[in-house]
């Protein structure tokens, strides 16, 4: 892989937690701190060519026009959007799934004062299943809203194969948190058929904290009923007042985005940090990670156990594994640590993430200290 890291000697692999930021990104956010140190520095122009370009790169990411991508602060932002801005009514159902990360859950419940039904779909293999969304569908559904990957289990989603279900049992609008995936593997919004793509950005994207996007069909778009007038997205100069205050009916997706779209210091470097992906290729990161998942995969040592999916089709760049007695987890942490490897520990297993900055040898170093 071409893209620099800085990483020290440590072998992190712990992407599925937080991505390393590149060097080149690194860069460019020393650059914002100086310009904020010397606000001299400061361009007014960018205010609206920061967030522009960050658009573009995005909507270049996953296959979307500009016009269609969210700017967020988080995969939250995008459903909670969603949340308050579809026409949901009482009576109406949004469906969950079971052991998903919090953040695919939360932001509906608040429609439950509204009379909104949020129903738990039950997963019994770790992910969701055709079958299970099939059983689950009332005449009352309206969302669908489900992990790519699942953080606590590592199985992925047969995307396509659940879109089929929503399309054939009618009105059902299918909102995809990408957050573990998007950026470990190719995102095409119009390959996937989803309606609602959300996703952090500093996991597998490499960038700061505090980024997202969310990218919305232009049909989900026209439904949504929450409206807000962020200043900076509706003028084109900050030197002198308009000529007349109203709203701009031209902004598409961008109507809905965060406040403070400049973000001098994050969003830039979160850009560049796409921007190196891309350069890359999705796809080539997505066979250097899944050559690492494979050899830790068949280099795990006696004494423990592949609990995430090991097939290519099921599986995602999260693997999870726990010990056979009498190996521990917090004994395996600690040779871990001393062997100068990281990695995270989830619904009480160890959770490996490698992602493009990691190599085989960081593979090696973890299995060589995994077996003690």
């Amino acid at each position: 892989m071409s893209v620099k890291f800085g990483l020290s000697d440590r072998a992190w692999l712990n992407t599925a937690h937080q991505g390393p930021l590149p060097l080149e990104a690194a860069a460019v956010a020393r650059a914002a701190i100086e310009h904020k140190l010397d606000p001299r520095l400061i361009d007014e122009e960018a205010f609206f060519e920061v967030p522009e370009r960050l658009r573009a790169t995005l909507g270049r990411l996953i296959n979307a026009e500009r016009s269609e991508v969210v700017l967020a602060n988080s995969t939250s932002y995008g459903l909670d959007l969603l949340a308050r801005g579809l026409p949901l009514r009482a009576g109406d159902e949004v469906l969950v799934v079971q052991g998903d990360f919090p953040a695919s859950i939360y932001p509906w419940l608040p429609l439950q004062r509204r009379g909104v039904k949020v129903r738990t779909v039950a997963a019994p293999s770790g992910v969701l299943e055709p079958d299970d969304l099939r059983a689950a569908l009332t005449d009352r559904t309206r969302v669908l809203c489900s992990s790519w990957v699942f953080s606590f289990t590592g199985a992925a989603v047969d995307v396509p194969a659940l879109v089929e279900v929503c399309r054939a049992h009618g009105e059902v609008t299918f909102v995809l948190n990408g957050s573990q995936a998007v950026g470990a593997r190719p995102a095409d919004v119009r390959s996937l058929g989803v309606d609602a793509l959300v996703s952090c950005g500093f996991k597998w994207l490499c960038g700061p904290y505090a980024t997202g996007l969310a990218w919305l069909s232009g049909d989900l778009l026209a439904r949504l009923e929450c409206e807000q007038g962020y200043w900076l997205a509706h003028v084109e100069e900050i030197s002198r007042p308009p000529d007349r205050y109203e709203l701009r009916g031209d902004l598409g997706a961008a109507a809905h985005d965060v406040f403070c779209t400049a973000n001098l210091t994050t969003f830039p470097a979160w850009e560049r940090a796409v921007r190196l992906l891309l350069d890359e290729g999705i796809e080539q990161i997505e066979r250097h990670d899944q050559a690492l998942v494979q050899r830790l995969i068949d280099g795990l040592p006696p004494g423990w156990r592949l609990t995430s999916p090991s097939a290519r089709g099921q599986r995602s760049t999260l693997v999870f594994l726990e010990p056979e007695p009498p190996a521990t987890i917090e004994r395996a942490l600690a040779r871990l640590d001393a062997a100068g490897v990281d990695v995270g520990v989830r619904a009480g297993r160890i959770r490996v993430s490698p992602h493009v900055h990691n190599t085989p040898e960081d593979v090696d170093r973890f299995l060589t200290a995994l077996a003690g």
